[in-house]
């Protein structure tokens, strides 16, 4: 299973969380709710969620037209610089 980031296009009227989680969709996915719903482009009105599981990116775009885009979002770690 992995981690993605996916961007929202919404409507003012339409930027909560609980909205997003029932687009048809996005309702199939496991949502990260400590994330949450974060806005990221106040003038383009784009959001973002982070999601895990394994999607068809091709077919949820086509499904859903408020998805702009879907990333990957690896793990970040620091390095553990005492292994030689």
């Amino acid at each position: 299973m992995q981690n993605l980031l996916i961007t929202l296009e919404l409507q003012a009227k339409n930027n909560s969380l609980e909205y997003v989680k029932q687009l048809p969709g996005i309702n199939e996915l496991e949502i990260d709710e400590e994330y949450g719903l974060v806005l990221i482009s106040p003038k383009r009105q784009l959001y973002v969620i982070r999601v895990s599981g394994d999607m068809d990116v091709e077919q949820l775009m086509s499904i859903q037209p408020a998805v702009k885009g879907v990333y990957g979002d690896p793990k970040i770690e620091a390095i553990d610089e005492s292994i030689e």
